[in-house]
């Protein structure tokens, strides 16, 4: 039991003060009201911490076992810039970002390395749950540090923008079903003159101006601060160590089972009243894609607290679909004025505060990078964006005058081929994947009196013939 006492008084003998801590600063929370001192406080002995211990003086074991979850390596710690790992490790394979990395103002300055465990699919031999790689992620579009302004005015349009207009409506006078007949007379009675059944000083009498849904706005989200909230959102769920990336979200059969199975064994809270988990779902490294996986997608209908959502955090810009062009039965119906709502399957700051864990798949994070790299382009200073493109790390299509292109559909369906018989031929020696596994072993020796190129390896050797 915790104690509730009022005020205890706490002497600490090393710092020779005191001071009045109420009962629940001792609650496992981890929060407490003093100020830490800069020369002694969260000061500990490197050579008696273990790896991936955290430094802060949680003595409470329910601390670590509850707040916080199984996912990044470390814990939050104000020793180091973020819980994950900031270089690549020996023991895994490792993929860089897929943009050239830049640091602009108000981001993380130091290298994301996150680890992406495998779904246990068909297309890898890594089992389910563990650990297949380490992936680099651009800290532009996850180390936006967060602001609480911003994220507020995410959240609020979020609330707004998901009302159920339809609902708004009050009856009017008009649209009450009763006679206009007097409650009684005007005069001879002393009283004031009164109107009919309909007013709306009785309970069931309509209201003067009635709120009716074409009488609402919808609320406009602005691009800029769309995409910069929910890159902050993206950084809050990294900084607190609830960033998960996986290969793909797929399942084998599009039913409930197999979705509950493999929540079950990746340790996804999906209750109905448990933690939540949102998924952003943009296919694997080698087929990213902008649908979802309809076996995961299909498979996701269960009664639980999840959300899958499409793998992007911008908005497109306010148009007015009521305008002068449109005929005059358009132009009245709805709200005036340019508008853009949000789809309700969009990344947002309220989906991210409502569920505990946020899936990301390697595709969704490579088009997140993909689409904010001409805007991270643009908030550069112009030496140094001349400098990105001058080394080479930049085509000239992303400079900033257009967006980055997209995979055409004929790409994307060869490198689902692809990673579904991959596997297929890899104990094979011709497999047409790695057609050239033993080049570095192999040498090479011309023939001129016959004509040949003789090719030899330690296994067996290889000819090829001159081609006219």
């Amino acid at each position: 039991m915790l104690d509730r006492s009022p005020v205890v008084c706490v002497c600490l003998t090393s710092a020779h003060r005191n001071f009045g801590m109420y009962g629940r600063d001792a609650m496992p929370a981890g929060q407490v009201t003093i100020a830490p001192r800069v020369d002694e406080d969260y000061k500990f002995d490197a050579a008696k911490v273990v790896p991936w211990a955290h430094e802060l003086p949680l003595d409470n074991s329910n601390a670590s076992g509850l707040r916080w979850p199984l996912v990044s390596p470390f814990m939050p710690s104000p020793l180091r810039s973020h819980p994950y790992f900031a270089e690549p490790l020996s023991e895994f394979p490792h993929f860089d970002c897929s943009v050239p990395v830049v640091y602009p103002f108000g981001c993380l300055k130091a290298p994301i390395v996150v680890p992406v465990f495998s779904t246990g699919s068909t297309s890898t031999s890594v089992p389910r749950a563990a650990i297949s790689h380490t992936r680099a992620l651009d800290p532009f579009v996850f180390g936006q540090y967060p602001v609480n302004s911003m994220l507020h005015r995410n959240y609020a349009y979020w609330v707004v923008r998901c009302q159920n207009y339809r609902r708004m409506w009050d009856y009017s006078r008009a649209e009450i079903w009763r006679r206009a007949k007097k409650a009684y007379p005007n005069t001879g009675t002393g009283l004031s003159r009164q109107s009919d059944m309909r007013s709306s000083q009785f309970p069931w009498g309509g209201r003067t101006n009635a709120a009716k849904p074409w009488k609402f706005i919808m609320p406009t989200a602005q691009p800029d601060m769309w995409h910069e909230s929910n890159r902050m959102a993206l950084c809050l769920k990294l900084l607190q160590g609830k960033l998960m990336v996986v290969d793909q979200l797929s399942l084998e059969t599009p039913t409930v089972d197999a979705f509950e199975r493999l929540c079950r064994e990746m340790r996804w809270d999906v209750r109905q009243l448990g933690a939540g988990v949102l998924f952003m779902d943009g296919g694997s490294r080698l087929a990213p894609s902008r649908e979802f996986d309809s076996n995961f997608f299909y498979g996701s209908f269960c009664n639980g607290k999840l959300k899958v959502v499409r793998p992007t955090i911008r908005a497109e810009d306010p148009y007015d679909w009521n305008g002068q062009g449109q005929p005059f039965d358009r132009q009245t119906l709805g709200p005036k004025g340019p508008k853009n709502p949000i789809p309700f399957n969009r990344f947002n700051v309220f989906d991210a505060l409502e569920h505990h864990l946020l899936v990301v798949t390697e595709g969704a994070v490579m088009q997140l990078e993909q689409e904010m790299l001409t805007i991270k382009m643009s908030k550069l200073p112009p030496h140094i964006r001349n400098q990105v493109a001058a080394s080479g790390a930049l085509s000239h299509y992303v400079l900033g005058s257009c967006a980055a292109p997209l995979l055409p559909v004929q790409d994307e369906a060869a490198a689902r081929v692809e990673e579904r018989e991959k596997p297929q031929y890899a104990p094979y020696y011709d497999s047409p994947y790695a057609p050239w596994r033993d080049e570095p072993d192999a040498s090479y020796e011309v023939d001129g009196d016959e004509g040949v190129i003789r090719r030899h390896t330690p296994s067996r050797p290889g000819t090829w013939k001159i081609l006219e």
